[in-house]
């Protein structure tokens, strides 16, 4: 057994005993009594001796055991202190004195980017390798490209290479380096396949990639290229430990400290994953693999936890929202949420580096201190977003719970409709707001943060669709204004003087897609889906539906017509408005949507779609255009996105994301629940001990407190520093932290 160390150790060590530990499995955990003692001083040995530096054993944890031989064993108070006089009752009555605590810490940035920078972290502990790049000359919209090997680049002498199943994400910068980036496309495929399979470091391979690449035309070759950085396939020790360090050592020759923060493990990189619970507009599941086929459908019952998908299954104190592009909220119900992104930290590395949960201490404009703990030091970093809600046209956006210079910060409640007993007050979260107030000065929201659970939830689904890698786009679309219109309000030619809307039952769901034919890759369409419902004239009047737009286009490049420029941002050159009618509440099929090219609507520049020529119109959905684009094949995604189809289990799809490409930093918080006894000694109480070398009246010494059960069974045991000087009025304090 170990001794005290009298300048490290706190005045009083506690320890539960066998029994205690026992007792606590079994839920019959009770303190009654306490005994005082002085078993390890002896005052006659040494004449005159200090008896405050002698050195007392560690509390024991067998102090008590009653399994049986050979571990049964007694270690209690072997001279305790009487109550009263010099005999009899050795047993006093402890109070309970329990108090809660909180405790903060800062768990630290995590994530791939060089914090407060748009630079991508490119050290082994993040990449396979960084040292690859493309020359931007030959991306002409193939799948398969010549990626080439340069060390020297982002100085990362690395010795890893591309393997077939490896994710790689591009940076269209056209500067190759490793440096800042800007508002530059920036897409993640999977290499399908690669020419040579295997190699060393500085080979030049080609790889074939999930679906197709973007097309610049007329760029020089060998000046314009793309960084590539390579990811592995998998949480693999890369990002994770398949055998954990354990908190002790295993290794009796090493004699590191187990509560040394620098040898534990440390998992740098959050976990994501993007449950689908419908099939996105364009897919046809005859063909394509659908969404119960996605990498992500084993999360879909987070979805339902969380309140995202059946609607009758909770209520809550808020709702899912966002803003469409005229400023107007748009309110997302549970059954029509397509999809969310749950970005967690399902690691193996057993150290708890986030605590109990993360802090969501609200900031105190009264006391303006920055102190550890508080909500607003939560912080998620998108760096290669681009926002269509940015005020501005710089990539990146970070979003918090508490943003500076706002009061938003308030706890939410999912409750239950078949537990009501959850409910007092029910799952608590934080929605998630980025710092981009629009005229009313509303601050935009993407999703909820669970602290509890140590999840972020992102339930913007024009964010999801910027984050998921399928996509192919990491710019988000605003979301459009629907109204009713009276048929040639607008004085289209030739135009059918009935109307499409026709049945107050009716529902018609829109949204849209840009495509370019240079300088940008097809992408996903706008994922916020529109709703509008005819009025009640419509039985009378029959109604054709308008479609506007809000100045939200701030990455929109209008392509003056200088190749170089074709590289920033994202270009279009037609535009098509999706669209279907449904009856009721009936969600929109994803083998139905209609699609009616608008680009004609609109005065390009260069040929080129700008963002007033987009706000400056007003698109009209009539029956004659929907009815013109009900005879054509209906919208098929696959036409612009290589999907996988039947059967394709290895290539790439929506669902299959598994890292955050992002960063994360928060406060962490635990709550302590502190057991307290007070010892409380009278002035003429526990004056006289039992140990036989101690005279009366003359100075006596505590070391040890034991706290026992009702059957006077020792469950925790206590000793002190150092022996402490017996007199008068004295009051200890036993706590245990649980």
């Amino acid at each position: 057994m170990a001794y005290i160390i009298k300048n490290t150790a706190g005045l009083i060590n506690t320890r539960l005993t066998d029994v205690g530990r026992r007792n606590i499995s079994q839920g019959n955990f009770n303190i009654n009594y306490f005994q005082i003692g002085d078993s390890e001083v002896n005052y006659t040995a040494v004449p005159n001796y200090n008896q405050t530096n002698n050195n007392i054993l560690m509390p024991a944890f067998n102090a008590q055991n009653d399994t049986g031989s050979p571990q049964s064993n007694k270690q209690n108070i072997k001279y305790p202190y009487y109550v009263e006089g010099s005999q009899g009752n050795t047993y006093g009555i402890p109070f309970m004195d329990n108090q809660i605590q909180e405790v903060y810490n800062s768990a630290g940035p995590k994530g791939f980017f060089t914090t407060g920078t748009t630079l991508i972290e490119t050290g082994s502990g993040y990449t396979v390798t960084p040292n690859y790049w493309v020359d931007m000359s030959t991306v002409t919209g193939q799948t398969s490209i010549e990626i080439e090997f340069d060390e020297n680049i982002c100085n990362q002498a690395t010795t890893g290479t591309p393997n077939i199943g490896d994710l790689v994400t591009m940076v269209f910068s056209a500067s190759g380096g490793c440096g800042n980036f800007g508002t530059n496309q920036i897409l993640t495929y999977r290499i399908q396949n690669m020419d040579p399979t295997t190699g060393t470091t500085g080979s030049t391979f080609t790889i074939t990639l999930d679906r197709a690449l973007p097309t610049y035309t007329g760029l020089n070759p060998e000046t314009y290229y793309s960084r590539l950085y390579v990811y592995p396939s998998g949480m693999t020790q890369l990002y994770d430990f398949i055998t954990p360090a354990p908190f002790w050592q295993t290794d009796t020759l090493n004699f590191e400290s187990p509560c040394d923060v620098s040898n534990r493990e440390n998992t740098l990189i959050w976990n994501m994953n993007i449950p689908w619970s419908e099939n996105p507009a364009g897919i046809f599941p005859s063909v394509d693999e659908d969404y119960t086929k996605y990498g992500s459908v084993t999360y879909i019952g987070t979805k339902e936890y969380l309140g995202y998908q059946e609607s009758s299954g909770q209520t809550d104190t808020s709702e899912v929202f966002y803003y469409n592009s005229f400023d107007e909220k748009v309110v997302v119900t549970p059954k029509n949420q397509k999809a969310i992104a749950i970005i967690h930290y399902t690691n193996q590395d057993i150290d708890n580096v986030y605590g109990e949960k993360f802090s969501t201490q609200p900031f105190d404009p009264q006391n303006p201190t920055d102190s550890i703990g508080l909500a607003r030091h939560f912080k998620l970093t998108i760096p290669t977003l681009m926002w269509h809600k940015s005020t501005g046209d710089t990539i990146g956006q970070t979003f918090w719970i508490d943003p500076p210079s706002y009061d938003l910060c308030e706890p939410f409640y999912i409750k239950s409709t078949k537990n009501i007993d959850m409910n007092d007050p029910g799952i608590r979260y934080y929605h998630l707001w980025d710092l981009n107030p629009d005229d009313n000065g509303n601050l935009n929201r993407i999703g909820k943060v669970f602290p509890d659970q140590e999840i972020i939830i992102i339930d913007d689904e024009e964010v999801i669709a910027a984050m998921s890698y399928k996509s192919n786009r990491n710019w988000t679309l605003p979301a459009p204004k629907l109204t009713l219109l009276t048929p040639n309000t607008c004085n289209f030619d030739n135009a059918t003087a009935s109307g499409l809307m026709t049945n107050p039952e009716q529902r018609m769901w829109v949204t849209y897609r840009f495509d370019t034919n240079s300088g940008a890759t097809s992408s996903l369409h706008c994922n916020y889906y529109t709703v509008i419902q005819p009025d009640n004239t419509v039985t009378a009047n029959t109604q054709n539906v308008a479609v506007r737009f809000g100045p939200e286009f701030n990455f929109l490049n209008p392509a003056t017509g200088t190749t170089f420029n074709e590289l920033t941002g994202f270009t279009a050159t037609s535009m098509k408005l999706l669209c279907q009618i449904v009856t009721g509440d009936a969600r929109p099929s994803s083998t139905n949507w209609k699609a009616i090219d608008v680009t004609s609507a609109m005065t390009l520049t260069n040929g080129y779609i700008t963002q007033s020529s987009i706000t400056g119109t007003t698109f009209q959905i009539t029956i004659d255009n929907y009815n013109a684009a009900s005879l054509e094949e209906p919208y098929t995604l696959s036409d612009y996105i290589d999907i996988p189809q039947n059967g394709q289990t290895n290539t790439l799809n929506f669902g299959d994301e598994y890292y955050f490409y992002g960063n994360l930093e928060t406060d962490i918080s635990a709550t302590i629940y502190e057991m307290k006894y007070l010892i409380n000694l009278g002035r003429n109480q526990f004056t006289d001990t039992s140990n036989p070398t101690w005279t009366k009246g003359t100075k006596s010494y505590v070391t040890e407190i034991g706290l026992y059960d009702d059957n006077k069974d020792l469950i925790v045991i206590s000793k002190l520093q150092s022996p402490e000087f017996r007199q008068g009025i004295q009051q200890y304090v036993v706590k245990l932290d649980f």
